[in-house]
């Protein structure tokens, strides 16, 4: 999308409120109840960042399983390292189309964290409009952060188990096509998929181009229902 496609309120999404623009963030960037969170790869933080942002160590906030996110005691220490009390509005992005930001979207709402957005275009697009960056950390008092949950965000293995086959459930897929055929396993011990899952990568969801971002809401909606994901459905994604 362009300077002249249609802002955020004018795509027709449901919840538009979810997404800021780069004109939004730039109004807001030194709010004091406002934390930016930068959810890109360790190590290029340093290289350039949107002035205040913070970095996270793991944009996947994994537990010492390595497997399922934070539990709420770490998730609690995470979050208030990053400066984040239960008060403050979170504002993430990445420079991976959109890849990370959302990770930290879900995490905050799965420990009842709803002040919480993801910028729209990420990094890309705000150093294409040539915003200003830094590149020295800033410090922050610690926040205090208290998990409330986990809220009934995620399936648990017991939950998918017992509803696979079932009709009102769509799993879907939104890997690489190489992944849910099973020709790249990530190193996992079985590659593959769950049964009956619908593939649908989540790069499709946003336009292609240098400064990708969300696709209009008539053509997410187009693009979910033609591989079966539909309102009417229990929708379980991974």
């Amino acid at each position: 999308m362009s300077s002249s496609d249609p802002s955020i309120d004018q795509r027709g999404y449901a919840n538009p409120e979810l997404l800021v623009s780069t004109d939004w963030l730039a109004d807001h960037l030194d709010d004091p109840g406002f934390r930016i969170v930068d959810c890109n790869f360790p190590g290029s933080f340093g290289k350039a960042h949107i002035p205040g942002a913070v970095p996270v160590s793991d944009n996947y906030y994994k537990g010492e399983d390595r497997i399922h996110v934070q539990p709420a005691a770490e998730f609690e220490q995470t979050m208030s390292a990053l400066g984040i009390s239960n008060e403050t509005t979170v504002i993430a992005y990445d420079s991976d189309r959109g890849h990370f930001s959302p990770r930290l979207f879900w995490a905050l709402q799965l420990y009842g964290h709803d002040r919480v957005k993801v910028l729209d275009g990420g990094f890309a697009k705000w150093s294409s409009e040539g915003r200003p960056v830094e590149q020295a950390a800033r410090q922050y008092p610690p926040g205090d952060f208290t998990a409330r949950g986990p809220q009934p965000v995620n399936a648990l293995k017991d939950d998918i188990l017992s509803e696979i086959g079932d009709s009102k459930t769509v799993f879907w897929d939104v890997r690489a096509d190489d992944e849910y055929s099973g020709e790249n396993d990530r190193g996992t011990a079985r590659g593959g998929r769950i049964p009956g899952a619908v593939h649908l990568e989540w790069a499709n969801l946003v336009t292609g181009g240098a400064v990708p971002v969300f696709k209009p809401g008539d053509e997410l909606r187009a693009l979910l229902e033609e591989a079966g994901v539909t309102p009417d459905k229990n929708i379980v994604a991974y």
